[in-house]
């Protein structure tokens, strides 16, 4: 299922789980506070997003 032209949700769900593993890199913080059962607010949720799969674009 494509995100953009260049991402689709597997590359994107791939990135962030080899992120989440990364302890000392904004985006592996960034990961894992998106996957937080404690950050329910949806307009931050929203923003992690995007700032996640600009992230993933990048490195495309």
């Amino acid at each position: 299922m494509p995100i953009t032209n260049t991402l689709d949700l597997e590359t994107l769900v791939s990135r962030m789980n080899e992120w989440a593993n990364e302890p000392d890199t904004k985006r592996g913080r960034m990961v894992r506070v998106f996957r937080s059962p404690k950050t329910n607010r949806i307009d931050l949720q929203a923003a992690r997003l995007a700032l996640l799969i600009e992230e993933a674009e990048a490195h495309a």
